[in-house]
C-alpha cells in the first residue's frame, strides 16, 4: 500500500502494500496496536514489507517521556484488548468520533499521542501548515520508537524549518535507520546547519527498497546537482529480488529527484506512468503526486483527462482524487477540486475520504471548511487527522 501524504513533499514510505496505495493519508488495517507500531515506516516514496525483516524495529525502545503513550487510539486511555483487533479498532474510532474536540489542533495533539504509529505520523504531517504546533509536537516525534514517525518528523521540519528544533534533530544523524539519517540531514540543512550529506550517496545503491527510495527523495530535496551522476549509476543496480512494480515505483522516485536536480528529460517516464494499466494503479497515483510537486504544466491536460474520462474507462476514486490534488498543486481552480471532493466525501472507503479531506484542505476555500468540519468527526481516525490538517491549511 502506498501512502501519500498531506503535504506532498513531507513524505515517506510505504509500500506495504500503496502509500501511500495509498494514498492520501493512509489507511488503518485491522491489526493490533503493537503490530501497527512495528510495521509503519515512512510514507510515500519508500517501501516496507509487511512480513519481511524490514517490517519491524523491535529493538527500538524510543518512547517519549514527556507524553504518556495512549494505549489505543487518539482519545482512548484504556489498555487495548488484543484478542479481537477488529472490535478494538471499531471501539477506538467510535470513541474518537464521539469526542467533541474543540478544534483541529486539539485533535492533532491527541493523535500525536496515539498508540498507532501511522496516526502519530499523520498528525505530524498535518501540523506542517502550523509551525507553532509542529514545534510543539516534533520533539516527541523525533524520539518516537517507530522509525517511520521519526522520518516523517524530520521531513516535516525540512518543509517548515525551525532552527530551534535542530537540537532535537542532530542526534538522528546516528539513528539506526538509514532513512531517518537521510531525512535528518535534509532537516538540518533546511534549518541552516551543515551536516555531511555524503553518507546518502551509498544509500542509493542499497538493496533495501525503503532506504533507496528515501535516499532519492532526500537527494532531490537537497538540490545538489553533483548527485545526478550517482543517481544515474544506481539505476538498474541491485533490487533483483524486489517485486518489479516496486522497482518501477523506486525508479519514479529517482526520476523525480533527477528532474528536481535539473535533468528535465526525466519528466517523461513520470508522465508516461499516468497511463499505467488499472492493475498498476500505484504507478499512476505516485506519478500524479510527483507531477504536482514538480508543477508540471505540460501534464495538466493529462491530469484533467484522468478526471474527465467516464463510462467503463472511468478511473478509480483514488486516481481521480490524486489527479485533482496534483492539479491544485499546479494551480488549477479550487472549484474543480471541490466538485471532485464532493463526489467522494461519503465514500465507504476511509482511504478515499482521507484523500477527500486532503484535497479540500488544498483548496484553502471557505466552501471547503464546512465539509472538513464534518470529516473531522468521521468514524475513522485517519480521516479525522486528514481533515484536521485540511482545516489548518484552509484557516
Amino acid at each position: 500500500m502506498v501512502v501519500q501524504h498531506l503535504s506532498s513533499r513531507v513524505s515517506v514510505i510505504l509500500f506495504s502494500g500503496v502509500g501511500l496505495t495509498l494514498v492520501g493519508v493512509g489507511c488503518m488495517r485491522d491489526i493490533d496496536a503493537e503490530t501497527a507500531r512495528q510495521q509503519f515506516s515512512s510514507k510515500q516514496q519508500s517501501i516496507v514489507t509487511v512480513d519481511g525483516a524490514q517490517a519491524s524495529q523491535q529493538g527500538s525502545t524510543r518512547t517519549p517521556a514527556s507524553i504518556p503513550a495512549l494505549a489505543t487510539g487518539p482519545v482512548s486511555l484504556a489498555e487495548p484488548s488484543l484478542a479481537n483487533p477488529a472490535a478494538e479498532r471499531a471501539h477506538i474510532v467510535s470513541q474518537l468520533a464521539s469526542t467533541q474536540l474543540k478544534d483541529a489542533q486539539s485533535l492533532l495533539r491527541t493523535a500525536a499521542r496515539s498508540a498507532w504509529a501511522a496516526i502519530r505520523a499523520h498528525a505530524i504531517e498535518a501540523s506542517v501548515g502550523n509551525p507553532e504546533l509542529l514545534t510543539e509536537l516534533a520533539p516527541a516525534a523525533l524520539a518516537d520508537e517507530n522509525r517511520g514517525v521519526r522520518f516523517v518528523a524530520c521531513m516535516a521540519i525540512a518543509e517548515a524549518p525551525s532552527e530551534g528544533l535542530s537540537v532535537f534533530v542532530q542526534p538522528l544523524l546516528q539513528d539506526e535507520s538509514a532513512s531517518v539519517r537521510a531525512s535528518a540531514t535534509l532537516a538540518l540543512t533546511r534549518c541552516g546547519k551543515t551536516p555531511d550529506p555524503s553518507p546518502i550517496a551509498a544509500m542509493i545503491f542499497e538493496n533495501d527498497p525503503e532506504v533507496r527510495a528515501n535516499a532519492y527523495l532526500v537527494l532531490g530535496e537537497l538540490g545538489n546537482r553533483s548527485a545526478v551522476p550517482m543517481i544515474r549509476d544506481s539505476l538498474g543496480q541491485g533490487l533483483s529480488l524486489v517485486n518489479p512494480l516496486r522497482v518501477r515505483l523506486i525508479d519514479l522516485a529517482a526520476a523525480e529527484a533527477l528532474v528536481k536536480l535539473g535533468d528535465q528529460h526525466e519528466i517523461e517516464p513520470i508522465r508516461a506512468a499516468l497511463f499505467a494499466p488499472p492493475e498498476q494503479a500505484e504507478l499512476t497515483i505516485v506519478a500524479c503526486g510527483a507531477l504536482g510537486r514538480l508543477k508540471d504544466e505540460v501534464a495538466r491536460p493529462m491530469l484533467e483527462r484522468l478526471l474527465s474520462v467516464d463510462g467503463n474507462s472511468k478511473r478509480s476514486p483514488e486516481i481521480r482524487l490524486s489527479a485533482a490534488l496534483s492539479l491544485m498543486e499546479i494551480g488549477a481552480s479550487p472549484d474543480m477540486a471541490i466538485l471532485v471532493a464532493k463526489e467522494y466525501i461519503t465514500n465507504s472507503d476511509a482511504r478515499v475520504r482521507a484523500l477527500v479531506a486532503s484535497l479540500l484542505g488544498k483548496t484553502r476555500s471557505p466552501e471547503a471548511v464546512a465539509s472538513l468540519a464534518s470529516l473531522i468527526r468521521d468514524s475513522d481516525p485517519t480521516v479525522q487527522v486528514a481533515a484536521a490538517g485540511g482545516l489548518e491549511l484552509a484557516d
